[in-house]
């Protein structure tokens, strides 16, 4: 019998259905990580804009944002690996859609948030801490724009500038998976820990959107809490134990620091996940709610918490470690609370704008909301 050879990059999708706890999880985890990433930009509030920040808010500030908190966006491309690479069938057709797709989920929002920012700074004024329109003329204005070789104007929104690159070249890892797909994951890893000494670059992006995709074809099981979801959250702990204060500990070999350091945002990965299994957090209505809107609120986050805080500080001076952590916490989470709400609101009365946006499919004719979703 004559077969026709499948070409290498042929490989069929998962064929079973997401499973209804993992996507309730998934839901969760992204309004969290969104959160701990809102938390994390205001914290310059109470480390740049006053005199001196206390010694029990600059420890939590050092175990939060220079630990806990990078584990936001390497598991975010993770996850959009496993959701994506798990159905994905490689075609000059199907990549072309998928390519027209995340231009619209990605690159709308991205562009829209970058330029609407940059009008804001040319008719309004300048934002403390972010930018002004001066600035934005001596760095270029298409260069800051598009983010090329350089942060973009809304600097949060890097991430899906690199998100769509991951897109875009997601056909060479779908190779792997049809060939050797053990082996890419070690590749990925060793280019991620060996190469670049920074934790989140290129090579973090795609080794942790490979791993996703890895997870989601090997039917790695993610349902429930396993044995490694403990472990790997008693060694997250252990690890941010010992790295928080990694050179008071008389530690100095920054290479064996940053080995540690991207070791730890993997058992940070499988720390978050036993999290989500939390009744109480997988099963929230409030986190349910606010997941509805979690990307209008990141898009809009980081000029909303700059300009609370400038008005904030106006009035108060947050001296001492209890008004810091306080000041810390309630500007955060009113920023959260707020977008959420107006996310909500134009969802519900202005939908074709929410969905334009946000990179949603603009809604039908009488539909009261656009949704929000990346994957």
């Amino acid at each position: 019998m004559n077969e026709t050879a499948k070409p290498a990059w042929l490989l069929g999708p998962v064929r079973e259905p997401l499973d209804r706890e993992v996507s309730r999880r998934i839901d969760v985890l992204r309004i969290v990580l969104i959160g701990l990433i809102v938390l994390a930009h205001g914290a310059r509030g109470i480390t740049v804009r006053v005199e001196a920040t206390g010694p029990v808010a600059g420890w939590m500030l050092e175990v939060l944002n220079g630990h806990v908190d990078f584990v936001a966006v390497p598991l975010f491309f993770t996850i959009s690996g496993f959701l994506f690479l798990r159905k994905f069938e490689l075609s000059a057709a199907s990549y072309a859609a998928m390519l027209r797709r995340k231009a619209v989920s990605l690159l709308v929002p991205y562009l829209l948030f970058n330029i609407g920012l940059a009008a804001w700074f040319y008719f309004v004024g300048s934002i403390e801490m972010m930018g002004s329109w001066g600035y934005l003329v001596q760095e270029g204005l298409v260069t800051k724009t598009l983010g090329l070789g350089t942060t973009p104007i809304n600097y949060p929104l890097w991430f899906l500038r690199d998100l769509f690159v991951v897109f875009a070249l997601s056909p060479a890892l779908l190779l792997f998976f049809k060939e050797a797909p053990g082996v890419g994951l070690v590749a990925l890893f060793c280019l991620w820990a060996g190469i670049n000494p920074n934790p989140y670059s290129y090579f973090a992006d795609f080794f942790m959107f490979y791993l996703g995709g890895y997870l989601a074809r090997s039917r790695f099981p993610l349902a429930g809490v396993s044995w490694w979801q403990n472990w790997g959250t008693i060694a997250f702990v252990c690890l941010t134990a010992l790295l928080a204060p990694y050179r008071q500990l008389g530690l100095t070999d920054e290479h064996v620091r940053l080995f540690l350091f991207k070791c730890n945002l993997i058992l940070g990965l499988a720390a978050f996940w036993r999290l989500s299994a939390i009744p109480a957090v997988r099963e929230s209505r409030l986190l349910h709610w606010l997941a509805r809107h979690s990307f209008f609120i990141y898009l809009a986050h980081e000029p909303t918490v700059s300009i609370l805080q400038t008005r904030l500080l106006a009035v108060w001076k947050p001296v001492g470690d209890a008004q810091q952590v306080a000041f810390y916490w309630l500007s955060g989470l009113a920023v959260i609370f707020f977008l959420g709400a107006l996310g909500g609101l134009l969802s519900r009365f202005l939908p074709w704008v929410y969905a334009l946006a946000t990179g949603a499919r603009l809604p039908s004719r009488g539909s009261k909301a656009a949704g929000a979703s990346r994957g």
